[in-house]
């Protein structure tokens, strides 16, 4: 699981502007958390039963079976194709509702199409499930650090400083956390902490960061290790 959740966090990282651009439209139900969260029609509702039995003829326990779609869910995830991914998610969550899983993906392909606080909400949820999965409360802190970059309110970088204490004291190698710790510290204002975790986070996998956010700590501050510079950032920003 942590090995798939890894991949995804790398998917989305490299392909969150094709999926804000396909906000432009809007969005099937089948491909939306819970589908859509809306009353379904009669008929809806009779294609939902005929699934649920095919389903209880086929898997052992609806349990099993939801696990089965959650599978097929994150393979084509991880193949770029979300809209067939989201609906197989759905599947796994109409079979079992207690599935955290389905809300931590509903939480992944939500931040990456930029809705952020349904993403929060959809982490959450998981996290009634399993309050201490390190890799589950880094993604909710990085919704919350992207709601607080946007609305600039001290209540949601709390929050977010609150999930990765946690995450990080479940897992204190979690490079994604202690990256997004370095970004808590940067809208803080205290640079140099900022660096520190910040090399904490790339000294374990360089791949959490961002070369974007390097340049913009590197105005603020140079890097005490002069490990990174801003010339370097910027270009590989392409700036």
């Amino acid at each position: 699981m942590k090995r798939i959740l890894l991949a995804i966090v790398a998917l989305f990282m490299a392909t969150a502007s094709g999926f804000a651009q396909e906000q432009a439209a809007p969005l099937s139900p089948r491909v939306l958390p819970m589908f859509g969260e809306k009353q379904k029609t009669e008929a809806e509702q009779k294609q939902d039963e005929k699934f649920l039995t095919s389903s209880d003829k086929n898997f052992t326990d609806r349990r099993e079976a939801s696990k089965f779609f959650m599978e097929r869910g994150w393979e084509y995830l991880n193949e770029g194709q979300v809209d067939t991914a989201m609906y197989r998610f759905n599947l796994a969550w109409l079979l079992n509702p207690d599935n955290k899983d389905t809300y931590w993906a509903f939480g992944l392909v939500t931040s990456a199409r930029g809705d952020n606080p349904t993403a929060i909400r959809m982490y959450e949820k998981a996290l009634t499930y399993d309050g201490k999965n390190a890799l589950l409360l880094s993604d909710a802190a990085a919704s919350y650090l992207a709601v607080y970059q946007e609305k600039k309110k001290k209540k949601d970088l709390k929050k977010a400083s609150g999930y990765l204490a946690a995450a990080t004291a479940a897992d204190p190698n979690n490079a994604y956390a202690l990256y997004n710790i370095s970004k808590v510290k940067y809208q803080e204002k205290k640079y140099n902490e900022a660096w520190d975790y910040l090399h904490k986070s790339r000294t374990i996998d360089m791949s959490a960061i961002d070369y974007a956010y390097i340049l913009e700590l590197s105005e603020k501050m140079p890097d005490p290790q002069g490990f990174f510079n801003a010339t370097d950032a910027a270009a590989n920003t392409g700036q």
